[in-house]
């Protein structure tokens, strides 16, 4: 069983800084052979300021991983054969992600096939004669002139970009190709998107998740579809009146899929699971008010699983995963309206997988993931070299539920400052989302701060998911209130406890967590002696009209439909309109090529405290996306995190509130070579 909530593991007896992050080690995707034989995952390493991916194969009777794979490629998504004979998966090992297939019984991988572009996902037919893929679409939607150095991009649709993608020149596509080898075939439209493709049990057609309506330009609501394996005009399966994200066909021929059946698909809504057979579309588990999700992330789990889609154990089991307070763990449904949970424990399953009647997941139990096997209530830890790197500096944090006048609790964790608990400084720590939340693994940072002198506090106040609808709903139109109460009453708490001075409590954020942060900065000044906004929303009318999710997040902030409705709202509840009133020194990071929360969101608050002559200071990194800390550039992420700690160190521990001098600019990121301890470990 997963390690208890509150323990500290004998060996945690090292400090954790800033580049012990070059050590990590991350596992993530994971495949279980028809048989229930083998089992095999990828496992991410950093080498040479470099992320290499490989695949490693270990049994259900924990025997020592063996690699599949060399350790200088970045190899994905396997993929047992139906036969078991042989493994598809993805690498970049040519220069683009492309399929290719690896015979288990000896020989070196073969290349399928080549798409231009990288092709995203790559899974088997039932027959194993086929192989379908995700895959650009080859046709370009923007670009004027050359598409490689365009004169000019026309763009007449809002969804023209996307955070981490950048420019939408093309659109994703359903690709077919024989597994012998051969020309790839594209089956769906050049002018539609596909978000996630499925075979149907008898392997003549293919499932996908789509908008196909003619104002999806505007905004895509993915719903079923399916087509031929040989082409042709798709068909309508199944939609919500919010947005399907995730499928699966079933041997039955039903249709298990999970999404949101509000119209507009808010945020505060859970992710439900449904099932359609044939005109029949029904929910399963509807009691348990809860995301049939993983809602929880951070930089030692793979941030690619909040929604994993559901695997079919038989014609009427369903596996999935149920996020709770923070954790997320596998459960059982079947058609007739049975819900089990599997396991238990304060844990964050991040992904599963089934074969021979057998279940494998990767599953974080306060650290790094590992891979279980789920059986008889229980996990069952099958591997340790995800988390052996972690091993010196865990230590677990302790769980806390604090009353609110309201009447609902606020949950959250504390990791203590290294040594003895006492009175001293503290970093309160705000999740993004803000419909996500936090897990009871601790974040990088969390614990380099701990180690550096500081208690840590995180919590998932109101709007946090994975604690019921009405919880998240409390937020909705009021980012800001009730979500504040909630983490000053976790500051008051800790300050009763006698663990925190007052004076000297800091808080940090990123996304919505930025949001906070300064909206806190400015509502309630006076309260937190220093603070870190990374990638922060603060000024809302520009986030509507700079943001790639704009006109989901700033009218979900205000509680208006459209901008239009009352612009005056917007300006209100931006907290770049009341920042002013903040004179705690505030440190700014920004990826600069953020879509989510554009440079210009931290620039407003920039603008404003340096007119003023207040303590800040804007750090940005290039070429960097909105979640640069868990899958940036190695040494930037290294940075980072050595500007938060320096940061609070000398605004909360050296006394700069009684006139200590600012930080030093500290130098810019360097490329090269990385320490030893830095490379794969067997």
């Amino acid at each position: 069983m997963p390690r208890s909530a509150g323990s500290t593991t004998k060996n945690a007896r090292r400090r954790f800084r800033p580049r012990d992050l070059l050590s990590q080690v991350m596992i993530q995707d994971i495949a279980v052979a028809p048989d229930g034989g083998a089992i095999v995952y990828s496992r991410r390493t950093i080498r040479g300021n470099e992320y290499r991916t490989r695949l490693w194969r270990t049994t259900f009777r924990g025997r020592r991983p063996v690699p599949l794979t060399g350790p200088d490629g970045v190899d994905m998504r396997p993929r047992f054969s139906p036969d078991g004979s042989s493994l598809l998966f993805l690498s970049a090992r040519s220069g683009t992600q492309q399929p290719w297939i690896l015979p288990l019984s000896g020989g070196e991988p073969r290349r399928l096939s080549t798409v231009a572009g990288d092709v995203a996902a790559a899974e088997w037919s039932p027959d194993g004669r086929t192989v379908l893929l995700l895959a650009p679409s080859g046709r370009e939607r923007f670009s004027v002139g050359d598409a490689e150095s365009p004169l000019a991009r026309r763009v007449t649709e809002y969804n023209w970009r996307r955070d981490g993608e950048g420019v939408r020149n093309q659109f994703t596509s359903v690709w077919t190709v024989p597994a012998r080898g051969g020309r790839p075939r594209r089956l769906t439209s050049h002018d539609v998107d596909v978000v996630h493709a499925f075979w149907s049990p008898d392997g003549r057609r293919i499932g996908f998740l789509a908008d196909l309506r003619p104002d999806a330009a505007l905004w895509e609501w993915p719903e079923v579809w399916s087509i031929s394996r040989d082409g042709g005009r798709p068909r309508h399966e199944v939609g919500l009146e919010g947005e399907i994200v995730t499928a699966g066909w079933g041997p039955s021929g039903a249709i298990a899929f999970t999404g949101n059946a509000e119209t507009g698909s808010p945020g505060w809504a859970n992710a439900d699971l449904f099932v359609a057979v044939g005109d029949d579309v029904r929910q399963l588990g509807a009691e348990l008010d809860r995301p049939v999700a993983n809602v929880s992330y951070g930089d030692l789990m793979d941030p690619t699983t909040f929604n994993p889609p559901p695997v079919w154990l038989d014609g009427d089991t369903i596996l999935t995963t149920v996020a709770d307070r923070g954790g997320a763990l596998p459960y059982r449904f079947t058609l007739g309206g049975e819900v089990e949970r599997l396991a238990e424990g304060d844990v964050v399953c991040t992904a599963f997988a089934a074969g021979g009647g057998r279940i494998a997941a990767v599953v974080s139990d306060g650290g790094p993931g590992e891979v279980y096997e789920v059986e008889d209530g229980g996990l069952r830890k099958l591997t340790t070299d995800g988390s052996r790197w972690f091993a010196p500096f865990r230590r677990d944090p302790e769980r806390f539920s604090v009353p609110h006048p309201d009447g609902h609790r606020v949950d959250g964790w504390l990791l203590p400052a290294r040594g003895a608990p006492r009175r001293g400084p503290a970093v309160l720590v705000v999740h993004g989302g803000p419909h996500l939340s936090f897990p009871p693994v601790p974040w990088m940072e969390m614990l380099a701060l701990s180690d550096a002198g500081f208690h840590v506090l995180w919590a998932n106040p109101r709007g946090s998911a994975g604690y019921g609808v009405e919880h998240g709903r409390a937020l909705d139109g009021a980012w800001g209130d009730p979500d504040g109460a909630d983490l000053l009453r976790v500051v008051d708490w800790a300050v009763r406890r006698g663990l925190v001075d007052r004076g000297r409590v800091g808080v940090m954020g990123l996304s919505y967590g930025g949001f906070m942060t300064t909206w806190l900065l400015g509502h309630h000044p006076g309260v937190f002696a220093a603070a870190v906004s990374e990638n922060p929303v603060t000024d809302l009318i520009g986030e509507y009209g700079t943001s790639d999710y704009g006109r989901q997040i700033a009218p979900m902030a205000v509680g208006v439909d459209d901008l239009t409705d009352d612009p005056g709202r917007f300006v209100d509840r931006s907290p770049s309109a009341s920042i002013h009133r903040n004179e705690a020194p505030l440190l700014l990071l920004q990826a600069e090529a953020d879509l989510r929360c554009p440079p210009g969101q931290s620039e407003i608050v920039f603008a404003i405290l340096t007119s003023l002559g207040r303590p800040v200071e804007m750090v940005r990194y290039p070429d960097e996306s909105h979640v640069m800390f868990i899958g940036g550039r190695p040494d930037r992420r290294v940075d980072r995190l050595e500007r938060i700690v320096d940061w609070f160190t000398v605004h909360l521990l050296s006394g700069a509130r009684a006139g200590a001098p600012r930080p030093a600019s500290r130098p810019q990121p360097r490329g090269g070579k990385l320490p030893r301890k830095a490379r794969e470990r067997p």
